[in-house]
């Protein structure tokens, strides 16, 4: 018997391996097994082939070990880890990598259950206190977790050893899940009324997911219009004809409150992947996939892998996050697009939900390959928040006086507030006035940030931190300027103008430790917070009744980045923001701070009026060769050599733009990235454009495999990339 393996390895080959007689009976294709590869003695890799002929002539070693009593890799998902490799330029151990997430050394933990045994001793036996105590307690409630009943009742260890030695009760061992939402509050969910809305959107759903075919809509719904609860109606419809629910959300901070509304309605049927989650509890998660325990899947990114079987349903939220675009590990896969092409290899229903649809879904569309779904009014028809733009080239402070009197007002009548900035920290940089040095990251080309909380400059890239100065390390002088403005110098400012308001700030400094989410988030539901600062992890998905004000400083930040969707981004982000506002019984009030009142971007998001914003930006789109109606590739250098860097980017320009005969992909570059140096590599790009997919990919493959590049230069393709920097 042989094997083809492939490994986590950025090496397109298959690997030829024997089996020895005593794992015959044990492996299969789509299992995990150990292998020697190398210099290294145990390295996992994926069967993907299994035969009984080698034609090779030299000697093959053997497999050490088969990792999997189960296979974890169905034919299904194997398929779809081919075509994300082919897709996205991966090779196929890489991408199955990714769809195997858990580590081979986690271990199943099992729990001693105490149960009473059959055993009926004849006349009377002489038993303590706390063994009559021990046997009514695992009486009345049933099979009871060793350490429960030992600490409801008070009783010894050794009492219940005496107990089954006499025969009295049993021992046995049980698996015992370790649960990512054990500390959840839940409750049995109630089915509201749904809108008419709500019921045609839903009755469509449902007719696609019965015939069981193919099919993508786009769920369009003004913020508070009731999208989950369709989620949850189509759900509850692939339940009822036998299949299974893949839900994926963009944010971690999203996942405890959607896991609350899907657990409330659906309970133990329910599983959790995310990359919070320890190493065990996301094991067991997988594991209760596997075994067909769990039938629904609620995860970001990465659970689009998630081994369902019978997949009838799968649900992307926020569809138009970029935080679903893989950006730092290969395979730089895009989990909306990945769902999209799952749903359509397994036959299944696939919603996109969105209040700002991304301008890719929203054209697929209009020209009638994806079927549109409007939820146009909120729940009971409740208004949408009033929206006000402030020009800030008027103000002298952080915060417009037409800001401080709503904050001072909601403070006041005991409702809540939100401000919203998309940059954390204290000061985006520091200056001398002196000699004008800005104090930089010496492994990255961007500027240090300033935390005031430990009084450190960070690099937001790399991590580097060190000590503020006292004084400029250059010139000695100490008239040290901190200039802009992030999370936590809003967070001061709000406490400084409203010390009696209880605040708090959300980013992701402030949530690094597990729970940390579901904590802020959980106290301020709870009215036990005034005031939440934060960035974009605040500004989606997120219903809060009694918050009346959304504040947004420095709206410009994200229109001036080097980025072709920085409108499309900006818009998004203003709507989605406005719309935590107003969802209870009071009218919501949203205040825009920015600099560039009159961009389309902006005045769009003043009138809630995604139409406008999609006519505009959809015509710049199609003047620049853009997407919807190209696709891109960015091929990304990088060296520690700068030198090197540079040379083999103009190298591999000049290559594919000889390769590129009929002149119908448009060929940018090279340039030096936006941010040239990050983590000591200097780093150029090369842009591609065409509405001719496959002739682009065979270009890039067809001109980088002909060069010899050096091995201390990095070659990075991100097919449909989501951000240049």
């Amino acid at each position: 018997m042989f094997l083809d393996i492939v490994f986590n390895l950025p090496i397109d080959k298959t690997f030829t391996y024997s089996v020895p007689d005593s794992l015959r009976d044990r492996v299969s294709v789509g299992k995990r097994v150990t292998a020697p590869f190398g210099r290294k003695r145990h390295v996992v890799g994926y069967i993907i082939g299994i035969s009984e002929q080698f034609k090779g002539n030299y000697q093959l070693k053997d497999i050490i070990a088969c990792l999997d009593e189960q296979v974890v890799i169905s034919p299904e998902l194997m398929h779809l880890a081919k075509w994300i490799a082919a897709y996205y330029l991966s090779t196929l151990g890489e991408t199955l990598g990714c769809a195997v997430p858990y580590k081979s050394q986690i271990q199943t933990r099992h729990i001693k259950i105490v149960s009473l045994s059959d055993y009926l001793p004849e006349g009377q036996l002489k038993l303590s206190k706390a063994q009559v105590k021990a046997i009514q307690a695992v009486t009345i409630a049933g099979d009871l977790p060793l350490n429960e009943l030992i600490s409801h009742t008070g009783v010894s260890r050794e009492t219940i050893n005496t107990l089954v030695k006499k025969g009295l009760l049993n021992i046995s061992f049980k698996q015992e899940y370790r649960s990512p939402y054990k500390h959840y509050t839940l409750s049995k969910s109630v089915q509201p009324i749904l809108t008419q809305d709500q019921i045609k959107a839903s009755s469509e759903i449902s007719a696609s997911i019965r015939q069981e075919k193919f099919g993508v809509f786009l769920l369009h719904g003004v913020t508070g219009s009731g999208k989950t609860e369709v989620y949850l109606q189509a759900i509850e419809q692939a339940l009822a004809v036998n299949k299974t629910s893949l839900v994926l959300v963009p944010e971690i901070s999203l996942t405890p409150q959607t896991v609350e509304r899907f657990v409330s309605r659906f309970g133990q049927r329910v599983a959790v992947l995310h990359s919070r989650l320890s190493d065990g509890e996301r094991y067991d998660e997988w594991q209760r996939v596997l075994k067909k325990e769990a039938n629904i899947v609620i995860g970001a990114r990465s659970a689009v892998f998630a081994p369902l079987d019978r997949l009838g349903l799968l649900i992307v939220d926020e569809e138009h996050e970029s935080s679903y675009k893989q950006f730092d590990t290969t395979p730089r896969y895009h989990a909306r697009d990945v769902a999209v092409v799952r749903a359509k290899h397994e036959n299944a229903t696939i919603i996109l939900g969105s209040a700002t649809p991304s301008l890719e879904s929203f054209y697929n569309t209009q020209i009638g390959k994806y079927h549109y779904l409007s939820l146009p009014v909120r729940i009971d028809e409740k208004p949408m928040p009033q929206v006000e733009i402030i020009d800030m080239k008027e103000e002298k402070e952080m915060f417009s006086i037409r800001l401080q009197q709503a904050i001072a007002q909601r403070i006041k009548n005991n409702q809540q507030a939100i401000i919203f900035l998309n940059r954390r920290g204290f000061a985006p940089f520091i200056q001398c006035r002196s000699c004008g040095l800005i104090m930089k990251c010496p492994d990255c080309e961007i500027t240090l940030t300033y935390h005031i909380t430990d009084k450190r400059l960070k690099c937001h890239y790399c991590n580097y931190h060190q000590p503020a100065p006292q004084s400029c390390p250059e010139c000695h002088g100490e008239d040290i300027r901190y200039s802009g403005i992030g999370t936590q110098k809003v967070a001061e400012e709000i406490h400084r103008l409203f010390p009696e308001a209880r605040t708090a700030r959300m980013d992701v400094d402030t949530t690094s430790a597990k729970g940390s989410h579901e904590q802020i988030l959980n106290s301020f539901r709870a009215g036990e917070l005034d005031i939440l600062v934060g960035t974009q992890m605040i500004a989606k998905g997120h219903d809060f009744p009694n918050v009346t004000l959304v504040g947004v400083v420095s709206s410009d930040i994200g229109l001036n980045m080097p980025d072709f969707r920085s409108c499309e981004k900006t818009f998004s982000l203003l709507t989605q923001v406005a719309g935590r506002a107003g969802r209870g019984q009071v009218q919501g009030e949203v205040i825009i701070q920015t600099y560039s009142p009159q961009h389309y971007s902006i005045q769009s998001a003043l009138s809630h009026n995604y139409q406008e914003f999609y006519d505009q930006e959809i015509e710049f789109r199609q003047q620049l060769h853009y997407p919807p109606f190209t696709h891109l590739m960015n091929i990304l250098i990088r060296s520690k050599d700068t030198n090197q860097s540079y040379q083999t980017s103009m190298l591999i320009a000049a290559h594919l733009k000889n390769n590129n005969l009929h002149n119908d992909i448009i060929i940018l570059g090279p340039a030096a990235c936006s941010l040239s140096r990050i983590k000591g590599y200097y780093r150029y790009h090369i842009l591609l454009k065409s509405s001719k997919l496959q002739q682009m990919r065979k270009l890039v493959i067809k001109s980088i495999h002909e060069l010899s590049i050096p091995n201390s230069v990095d070659i990075i393709m991100d097919m449909d990339p989501a951000d240049m920097l």
